[in-house]
């Protein structure tokens, strides 16, 4: 074949190049498991080698571990619960139940050092709310009418009640508000499951009892009443 070639330059481009001058490229994208000085001998070398490597990935574990343990320690919040508060809307076509707790933050004064006294006597007058648990009497299956009636509202109490004593919000030096608002039927079934046996649990707690009812004075005339 090479004495038909006629072209000097091309025999020469044909001639057989050495082996030991060829360079090959492996075709594997990640770094090889063992050192190109020693290789495995045996299968023990193998294992080795695979757990020095499986070590290093755990030693990254561990420290984005330690490093998001250490935001979650900065964004925890030092909080203690103050007071206790049970709002109690009945109005004439339902009525609400909403529980929550008043939560005082420790750290408020080294979080915020910028601020002038009156602004640090408005937070504590002022502190926030966190809401635990809202019950109505829609919740509990009475439908339209059945809302607005006695029963209605003095299954709501015994919920609220009940929910209060199985979620152990209540500790033994916590203390309860009572906020009442508005004169629907639901307000006198309240009252007297607290005074009953479904209120034993709470009453002991209870330290203040407000109404937040709002009293008309003045303003625009009011809608005629509805005459049946």
């Amino acid at each position: 074949m090479l004495k038909t070639i006629s072209n000097v330059g091309l025999y020469k481009s044909l001639q057989v190049i050495p082996k030991s001058s060829v360079s090959f490229r492996s075709f594997a994208s990640t770094p090889s498991i063992f050192n190109s000085s020693s290789s495995p001998t045996s299968f023990k070398d193998i294992l080795d080698s695979t757990s020095t490597i499986g070590t290093s990935g755990n030693a990254k574990s561990t420290i984005t571990a330690t490093a998001s343990e250490q935001t979650s320690r900065k964004n925890r919040k030092n909080e203690r619960i103050v007071l206790w508060k049970l709002n109690g809307t009945f109005n004439k076509h339902n009525t609400h139940l909403t529980l929550s707790a008043v939560v005082e933050d420790l750290d408020f004064l080294d979080k915020n050092p910028n601020l002038s006294y009156n602004e640090q006597v408005l937070y504590y007058l002022n502190l926030p709310h966190h809401p635990k648990a809202h019950i109505s009497a829609g919740q509990l299956g009475f439908r339209k009418a059945q809302r607005a009636e006695y029963e209605a509202g003095y299954q709501v109490t015994n919920k609220m009640f009940k929910l209060i004593e199985e979620k152990r919000f209540l500790g033994p030096n916590d203390k309860i508000e009572l906020i009442l608002k508005n004169f629907g039927k639901g307000r006198e079934a309240f009252l007297s499951a607290l005074q009953g046996k479904e209120g034993l649990y709470v009453k002991p707690h209870i330290v203040r009892i407000s109404d937040d009812t709002k009293i008309k004075f003045g303003g625009t005339r009011a809608k005629k009443a509805r005459r049946l």
